[in-house]
């Protein structure tokens, strides 16, 4: 009779068991991380060998945890380009308003710029039309500034959010490793039962960790895992862990890259690439210094162009024009890794050319192998530059689209220089003149054809690569042939490039050659000092906003400004896109991993009355034991 008992109690033991577990569920149906728990229940195998042995009753085997590895892992993921995405998007919605109101002030800005241009060309002597020229390029100067702060300041919240991941991730890193610990503990030597409450608590920690940056993991034997961020970086292995931390950029100080402890500070932001860590990295690099570089690339344009045309002119007292606006000719930094003490000086070219060539990139210049060589600093791809050495100094200068770079001294092989050719430029340009009077409307001179030419040639367009002052007297141009000349009967000169015809001699003043002349025509080039009613350099002025001066002379800066809103929307767009469809495959993800894990109350109320009935039945089972053990004993009792 002693089975009976045996039996009806492991019964009760173990159903009381399966109703706490059911009971447990129900209280953590809406806990985070926690996963659904289920009681493996084994048959105890009968005491004797005869034919009629019956079972020994029940026992708890496990409880076991409802877990899929590849629903997690699956999970990890989605969450991971969701950070990311959701990250980016944010940063990119923000470009897009601040460019977009912005972009479209400074498209009116530059409008009215070139109107009051026309404006003062109707009336060159008027004062007020001149001061509204001034007060034009002050909105102008105005609108850049306001738009590259405002982007700075976006830099500034990308700082403050790589620290706040990194500081997160250090303590989710630091909570799996000491977990990993106490798990090995209580796994060690243990066939039947695992610690689930800290294995929930793990995985809990895991998925808040693949938020914040891309990761992946192993398992050990004792029950530990490893985890790994980015393409590898070891950031958990068993109960020790790597600690993130935030250095200064090689190149900039003002922005943060991510650094491990172990690795001397270099940079790993090339391995994070998924997570709200690297959703903020990516939108540095991909939407706001982009930006600021476009931004910089117009105001460099604005500056410059006007700039050359004010040289081309004569100001009210008959002098040429001096620079109407101030602007930083962008930065080449050298990497706080160099181990030479060279320096380097950036100069952005302002001719038409140079201004085609210019593009919004960053290059970065390094010198190996006793040469230099220029990548493109996003794509790492080579651009093609030439090197020369100045045969006085020895100092060499690089040149790249649109710039050139000058060493201070020859640098350590292996050493590196960021190249910013238009990152400033917004942020610095101002205004530079005060005085109506020292605008630039006349045009410096007047070419004359001889009545007696027999060809189509005309000159004009007028410019001045080298500043040379302005030529004393008359400059006769005799054409020899039609791309031979001479000036003021000097020796005989060829054609420049595009019809450019050097005065008085090459490297000084130039001006255009359209048409064809025929051998034994002649020109004559006057200045027009006291002319100051002459309105072609105002005019000049007026027409630059319809002027292909960026993308190799086919975009203008109105039509270049528009480009960069369409741009920068479409970008914000299509990452507003890509977080919406990933919103769904991580819902998806998320409901995979729930309905292993999820508790559904349903089913555990369905269980609840399963083992309370169990437990009920097995209650009667005692008491019926109990009955017959004692009718056995009164029986006994009766015959003794």
């Amino acid at each position: 009779m002693s089975d009976l008992f045996d039996i009806s109690i492991s019964a009760l033991q173990s159903f009381q068991t399966a109703i706490s577990v059911t009971s447990n569920n129900i209280a953590n149906a809406n806990t985070p991380g926690y996963a659904d728990e289920s009681v493996e229940l084994v048959g105890t195998a009968p005491q004797g060998t005869t034919a009629t042995a019956t079972g020994d009753g029940v026992t708890v085997a496990a409880i076991n945890r409802s877990v899929s590895a590849l629903n997690n892992t699956q999970l990890y993921t989605s969450q991971s380009t969701l950070g990311q995405l959701n990250s980016l998007q944010t940063y990119t919605n923000q470009v897009d308003n601040i460019v977009g109101t912005t972009a479209g002030g400074l498209t009116t800005s530059l409008q009215k710029y070139y109107s009051a241009w026309s404006t003062l060309a109707n009336d060159p002597t008027s004062t007020a039309s001149g001061q509204a020229v001034l007060s034009a390029a002050q909105a102008v100067a105005s609108s850049f500034q306001t738009t590259n702060a405002q982007l700075q300041q976006l830099n500034t919240g990308i700082n403050s959010g790589i620290t706040s991941d990194v500081s997160q991730i250090n303590s989710l890193a630091s909570s799996i490793a000491s977990l990993n610990t106490q798990i090995a503990s209580g796994s060690v030597g243990s066939s039947t039962q695992t610690p689930n409450a800290l294995l929930d608590q793990r995985d809990e920690q895991v998925s808040n960790l693949s938020k914040l940056v891309g990761i992946s993991t192993t398992a050990n034997s004792d029950g530990s895992i490893n985890v790994f961020i980015g393409n590898g970086e070891p950031l958990v292995l068993n109960d020790n862990i790597t600690t993130l931390t935030t250095v200064p950029d090689a190149f900039n100080a003002s922005q943060l890259d991510v650094s491990t402890s172990t690795n001397g500070g270099n940079s790993i932001n090339s391995q994070i690439t998924s997570g709200d860590l690297g959703g903020l990295l990516a939108a540095r690099t991909q939407a706001v210094n982009p930006a600021i570089n476009q931004i910089g690339q117009l105001a460099t344009a604005v500056a410059a162009s006007a700039n050359t045309q004010q040289g081309l002119g004569l100001d009210s007292s008959g002098s040429l024009g001096s620079n109407l606006f101030s602007v930083s000719a962008g930065q080449a930094i050298a990497s706080s890794n160099n181990t030479g003490g060279a320096s380097a000086t950036l100069t952005v070219g302002t001719s038409a050319a140079s201004l085609g060539a210019l593009t919004a990139d960053n290059y970065v210049l390094s010198y190996k192998g006793g040469a230099y060589s220029l990548n493109d600093a996003a794509t790492g791809k080579s651009v093609t530059s030439t090197t020369t050495v100045n045969s006085v100094t020895g100092l060499s200068t690089v040149t790249g689209p649109g710039f050139s770079v000058t060493l201070s001294q020859t640098p350590a092989a292996g050493d590196q220089f960021l190249i910013q050719p238009t990152a400033t430029a917004a942020g610095s340009i101002s205004v530079a003149l005060t005085n109506p009077s020292q605008l630039a409307s006349a045009s410096a001179f007047t070419a004359t054809a001889a009545a007696a030419n027999n060809g189509s040639g005309s000159l004009g367009s007028f410019s001045n690569p080298a500043n040379a002052a302005l030529p004393s007297g008359a400059t006769t141009i005799a054409f020899t042939s039609a791309t031979t000349y001479t000036v003021n009967g000097g020796a005989s000169q060829t054609l420049g490039a595009g019809g450019i015809v050097s005065f008085p001699a090459a490297g000084g003043w130039q001006a255009t050659l359209t048409g064809t002349p025929a051998a034994g025509d002649t020109f004559s080039i006057t200045s027009n000092v006291g002319q100051t009613g002459n309105n072609v350099n105002a005019l000049a002025n007026a027409s630059q906003q319809n002027q292909g001066l960026l993308s190799s002379g086919t975009a203008s800066i109105i039509a270049s400004t528009s480009a960069l809103v369409t741009a920068v929307g479409s970008q914000a767009a299509q990452v507003n896109t890509a977080q919406t469809a990933q919103t769904a495959v991580n819902t998806q993800a998320l409901a995979n991993v729930q309905s292993v894990s999820g508790v559904n109350l349903d089913d555990e109320a369905a269980s609840l009355l399963k083992w309370q009935q169990a437990y009920q039945a097995s209650a009667q089972a005692l008491q019926i034991g109990n009955s017959v053990f004692t009718t056995f004993l009164d029986a006994i009792g009766a015959t003794t």
